[in-house]
């Protein structure tokens, strides 16, 4: 079951800033926001754009980094809208069916503040549990005048991660993979990640080894758990970046 839901919600997210279609890019309210405080910008683009209820409770968190190629802060906005998931599985009567999955759906998102350009990507979903919040990091894969994306969520008691690179001024997912499964049973599966120099780019490889996790036994809440992964094993991938097709691949 927990394979469907994976293979079902997990997709490649390509969405352009360039493409932004709501009405609050119009010239003229671009201008009208040029003079808002960031936060007040952040909060009217967030709900505006997904649709956010002027009653609704959600949270949101700013990662800062540099992203580009520019010398301008850029960031990265999570958003978790806990308190919908629950209201519409209560409305539409299956919250015992939905809480057996952990509410997973499309009540996580990311978007991608561009300091340069001074605009906010539209919504990217990280369909996930929303008990959980997406956590947000960075790593040097391409060159160290700028930062990538890592985004990790949950899914019931397992987790994953997403790689984003900006490009053309847009956040592309080049790759995912599976953190952990199992969570809390005696047949956890821990994947540890590292990095090494790249085979066929300078893009660095992604190096997938058996892992471990020093805290598992300390795992009560599954969604509200901050593992310390350990590599306990041998290499099992070696994934390489291919610029052509923008992506990550390994060889079989």
């Amino acid at each position: 079951m927990k394979n469907i839901i994976f293979l079902a919600f997990i997709t490649i997210v390509f969405i352009s800033c360039s493409d932004l279609n709501n009405e609050d890019f119009t010239q003229e309210n671009l201008k009208k926001e040029k003079v808002l405080p960031f936060n007040e910008k952040l909060i009217r683009h967030i709900e505006s754009n997904l649709e956010i209820a002027s009653n609704e409770k959600y949270s949101y968190k700013v990662y800062k980094e540099h992203l580009d190629n520019d010398s301008i802060l850029d960031a990265i906005i999570s958003v978790n809208r806990l308190e919908y998931a629950l209201e519409e599985a209560r409305i539409s009567g299956n919250s015992a069916k939905r809480a057996e999955i952990g509410f997973t759906g499309r009540y996580n998102f990311i978007f991608y503040y561009d300091g340069g350009l001074d605009k906010i990507s539209p919504a990217i979903p990280v369909p996930s549990s929303p008990h959980a919040e997406l956590s947000v990091d960075f790593v040097n894969l391409f060159n160290t005048n700028h930062k990538d994306i890592i985004v990790d969520y949950t899914i019931m008691n397992s987790r994953f991660r997403n790689y984003f690179t900006i490009i053309s001024h847009t956040p592309k997912q080049i790759f995912q993979w599976k953190l952990y499964d199992k969570l809390g049973e005696d047949n956890l599966s821990v994947n540890y990640i590292e990095y090494g120099k790249g085979s066929y780019s300078n893009v660095k490889d992604i190096l997938i080894f058996e892992g471990g996790i020093e805290n598992a036994n300390k795992a009560e809440d599954i969604y509200n758990f901050n593992p310390i992964y350990k590599k306990s094993g041998k290499l099992i991938h070696r994934f390489f970046y291919l610029p052509k097709e923008r992506k990550y691949f390994t060889n079989k």
